[in-house]
């Protein structure tokens, strides 16, 4: 049994992560501002990315293995306010890197943005190679922390792995932070409310199931270190690629409720395609996710037997 740490834990990703990890028979610790009702079922420690002497609380902890999921922004409110963007995220997420190498150079899973850092596609499915070249502020920052972690990780001993993480969904994937179209989509058709879409409907996107996501991290975690001089960097997606139009025909059959549509003007930080090549973690870690057909119908199914409205 190995004991974890995870930042963010109390978020959609970090929720479904610790369930994960637990069932697999490992401790589990939640790292946050503030408790939660999760708090319950795993061990909590404080954590804020805004407060360097947080870090010595995971310190302390002593895990086997830290996931990095705490992140203050989306991709949405990152474009509002790019230096709180920087100043939170970015510098707190160095600061942890930094610490942790001096103190503890156990093995840490940065979850990065797979949606976000390759920007306009030059082929699809995008493959780890793809050169990062994102357009908007929250793919910027998620790439430069990856650059800072891949130069810690050449300068010291933390292993530092990064997953690429796409769009996951969830039946519990909360809307406040009106974030996860699969998600959202589907609790408002099932709500019979308007969805409004940016642009025409042709963006395409990879969506995965949160459970899928979660059991993709905990591989990544669990692998061997890889030789010095060799980039633990992974792409976490269904490998299929849906249009927005597509995603709601999808859900619409699976939960048989026509939705109401209405368009907007696109939004200028919106990539056309993204579709995440997974056949590296396939190869190195043999995992591989359900169809994106078969958990959207389960999410749905979930969702209509629990009246979800979160």
């Amino acid at each position: 049994m190995a004991r974890y740490l995870i930042t963010g834990g109390t978020g959609f990703v970090g929720r479904s992560l610790a369930r994960i990890l637990q069932a697999g028979g490992d401790e589990v610790i939640l790292a946050t501002r503030g408790r939660h009702q999760d708090g319950g079922l795993h061990h909590w420690i404080e954590y804020d990315l805004r407060d360097r002497s947080t870090i010595a609380n995971i310190i302390e902890a002593r895990p086997d293995g830290v996931f990095h999921l705490a992140w203050s922004t989306t991709p949405g409110s990152a474009e509002s306010d790019p230096a709180s963007d920087v100043q939170i995220n970015l510098a707190g997420t160095l600061a942890l890197f930094q610490e942790l190498s001096k103190s503890m150079p156990v093995p840490v899973v940065f979850v990065s943005s797979g949606g976000t850092v390759y920007g306009v596609a030059d082929t699809l499915p995008i493959p780890e190679e793809h050169p990062l070249r994102p357009i908007g502020i929250y793919g910027i920052t998620k790439a430069t922390a990856e650059q800072y972690a891949l130069n810690i990780r050449m300068r010291t001993n933390l292993d530092i792995r990064i997953a690429r993480l796409s769009n996951p969904f969830g039946a519990h994937q909360s809307a406040a932070k009106l974030q996860g179209a699969a998600s959202i989509f589907t609790r408002k058709i099932i709500h019979r409310e308007p969805i409004t879409i940016w642009g025409d409907g042709s963006i395409v996107r990879d969506y995965i199931d949160i459970d899928d996501a979660s059991s993709a991290l905990a591989a990544i975690m669990r692998m061997a270190p890889a030789p010095r001089g060799i980039n633990s960097i992974y792409n976490v997606g269904s490998g299929e690629g849906l249009s927005l139009r597509k995603l709601l025909e999808t859900i619409s059959q699976v939960s048989s409720i026509l939705p109401t549509v209405n368009y907007a003007s696109q939004r200028s930080f919106d990539i056309p395609e993204n579709v995440l090549s997974i056949d590296r973690i396939f190869r190195d870690a043999g995992w591989k996710p359900r169809s994106v057909r078969q958990a959207l119908e389960d999410m749905a199914i979930a969702m209509l037997r629990s009246g979800n409205v979160e």
